[in-house]
């Protein structure tokens, strides 16, 4: 889908269309409305090897991530709203490089900056050394930037939380090696316009060690911050956190105001939670986002995880002496909960919305990474059940949309949910969807509605049909 902010504002396709000879095809990019009416269809002829990463959507111009695995080069290509291609960017990468960026990313570095440019991250390597680079790609004149740390650290991992008025701002975690387990925090933020470095500031404060996950704009303009925060002393990669904390930052970094919300005192009133962030039956919150509505409460929508053992694993590590390189743990994936807050943070309300999970494997290891660190790679792997979350700009109401596999006595299938809020109230809706195809993709449509996609692989057809949501 592309999208301006949480709004569809239409669809693109990528396939081939044709075969040239062994190693070239003829590729078609066809770009829809919202009601899936053909704007545009764009054909090249490129190496066989060619394919699309990404794609993203700043209110004004399209940018497409195409990955060429042959030639090692990355192609970021900035296209208008009618079609026309406007720049290119072009990125090469070395055969370490190559080898470390397909083990590493997870497709998901792609954001948009509103009629601006786009900004992309991802992991890459100095020599010995492993960093990120985050790059910027204008979408007005051709201009482009890049910020790569290498000093200070022998690991770094970036995570990119949000531009604002004029900042873009990154998380940033320095490893002193590889088996650091308490890396030093801090909050970078770099000049949109050239990318200079305004300010590095350490997360890691006397009383708490904050780990910002992401950064919204409300609706008075104020950017916060929020993320999980442990104490002074934990080691993030056993130990659990303490609860969420928000900060609402200034131009220079400066917080102007700060709230933790502990697991034990404020999350325990409205939910059965324990001091180490596990509620019962729940286990773990991995927070997707957060949605302000017209009378100024904020909304979290959050999604459940816990660790089981599993038969798959201890069974290959049986099999193979301790080498299977599959953990003896699983992670199964639980309900949803949308938690809500007044203008200052404070929590007000919690609801429970139970579901079908599922469960994810592990890679050996992973039994002494913390539960909350692990909620990253299961977001990272696209195993949430959690699709998006769907708002409208005059914040009189929002979605979130959930699919999930049914095993019940009357229905085995796919359920498609919506959880909405409107005049202060949630509500939710369910399409059971049996399916005859080989795959179904399910994807945001316009208000009330989603977009699902059938592929027939015996007939190589898809079909594309709006169901319509309560």
């Amino acid at each position: 889908a592309i999208r301006e902010g949480s709004e569809v504002k239409g669809y693109y396709f990528f396939y081939v269309s044709d075969k040239i000879s062994k190693k070239q095809n003829e590729y078609t990019l066809q770009i829809t409305d919202e009601n899936l009416n053909k704007l545009k269809d764009i054909k090249f002829t490129d190496s066989k090897d060619v394919s699309l990463l990404e794609s993203s959507f700043n209110g004004t111009d399209l940018i497409f991530l195409f990955y060429n695995s042959s030639s090692r080069i990355m192609e970021y290509q900035v296209y208008g709203v009618d079609g026309k291609k406007k720049h290119t960017y072009t990125r090469e990468l070395s055969k370490k490089e190559n080898r470390f960026l397909e083990s590493t990313y997870d497709f998901k570095g792609l954001y948009p900056i509103e009629g601006k440019g786009f900004i992309s991250l991802m992991p890459s390597r100095e020599d010995k050394d492993y960093t990120f680079q985050l790059d910027y790609f204008s979408s007005g004149k051709r201009k482009q930037w890049s910020y790569i740390p290498t000093k200070g650290a022998k690991r770094f991992v970036g995570d990119y939380l949000g531009t604002s008025a004029g900042i873009v701002y990154i998380q940033v975690l320095k490893f002193t090696s590889t088996m650091d387990g308490k890396p030093d925090s801090y909050l970078v933020a770099l000049k949109e316009e050239t990318g200079a470095l305004l300010y590095e500031k350490q997360t890691d404060l006397s009383n708490h060690r904050v780990y910002p996950a992401t950064l919204s704009v409300l609706e008075d303009g104020k950017a916060f911050v929020f993320g999980e925060y442990f104490s002074p002393t934990a080691n993030i990669m056993k130990d659990k956190s303490e609860g969420f904390a928000f900060w609402t930052l200034n131009e220079n970094g400066e917080i102007v105001s700060e709230k933790y919300n502990s697991w034990a005192l404020d999350m325990g009133k409205h939910m059965a939670v324990n001091s180490k962030g596990k509620i019962d039956d729940f286990g773990f919150m991995y927070l997707h986002n957060m949605v302000q509505t017209e009378d100024g409460s904020i909304y979290a929508v959050g999604e459940g995880y816990k660790k089981a053992a599993s038969a798959l694993g201890i069974a290959a590590t049986v099999l193979s002496g301790g080498r299977a390189g599959v953990s003896v743990l699983k992670l199964k994936v639980t309900d949803l909960v949308i938690i809500q807050f007044d203008q200052s943070f404070k929590v007000k309300k919690a609801t429970i919305f139970e579901k079908d999970g599922n469960s994810v494997e592990l890679p050996s290891g992973y039994e002494v990474v913390s539960t909350p660190l692990i909620g990253k790679l299961i977001k990272g792997f696209d195993e949430f059940q959690s699709n998006y979350t769907l708002a409208s700009k005059d914040k009189s109401h929002f979605s979130v949309f959930y699919t999930e596999y049914l095993k019940q006595k009357d229905f085995k299938g796919f359920s498609f949910s919506a959880i909405s809020y409107a005049d202060g109230k949630l509500t939710t809706d369910k399409i059971r969807y049996k399916r005859e195809s080989t795959k179904s993709i399910i994807l945001p449509a316009k208000p009330g509605h989603v977009l699902i996609l059938d592929y027939y692989k015996k007939t190589k057809k898809l079909e594309a049909h709006f169901e319509k949501m309560n």
